[in-house]
């Protein structure tokens, strides 16, 4: 082999090692949580009520109704998000192990329970739905957290 092909191999290997690094690189800079939208929620069969959370970077609302007696609302509430709430909220998602789990429950159907989380941003969307209570694991925390939120703004 000339030395000429010699280093036209060790550039081409170079070029393409700085480009898997580039595009790795890229590939996590597109998912940002600072633009994270996370929903939340459970609904119960027989109309008996059902709520929803959403929370972001800047705010959270909740709302809880009962769509036996009414559309509305009986509680509407929102308020801000403080930086180091948000950052603690963002403390609670691993985004890897939450777009793994995969729950798909459907106790509503039958006249049961059933909860909800959601978080999207531009990039992802991903959704579980499963028995209201069940704690997972890998989400605990956000589950307390959430439970928190609720606390708060059913008072």
């Amino acid at each position: 082999m000339s030395p000429g092909e010699k280093t036209l191999k060790l550039a081409s290997l170079a070029i393409l090692t700085l480009l898997l690094i580039f595009q790795s690189c890229i590939k996590y800079q597109t998912v940002s949580k600072s633009d994270l939208t996370i929903d939340a929620g459970f609904v119960c069969g027989w109309g008996s009520g059902m709520d929803s959370i959403k929370i972001s970077r800047n705010s959270i609302t909740y709302r809880y109704w009962v769509p036996a007696t009414s559309s509305d609302p009986i509680i509407n509430k929102t308020r801000a998000v403080s930086e180091i709430e948000w950052e603690e909220i963002l403390s609670y998602v691993n985004l890897s192990e939450f777009l793994n789990l995969d729950y798909h429950s459907c106790n509503v159907c039958v006249d049961g329970c059933d909860e909800w989380i959601s978080i999207q941003n531009d990039n992802i969307s991903h959704k579980i739905t499963f028995g209201k209570g069940l704690e997972i694991k890998v989400i605990s925390g956000l589950q307390a957290k959430l439970a928190e939120l609720r606390t708060e703004f059913t008072r």
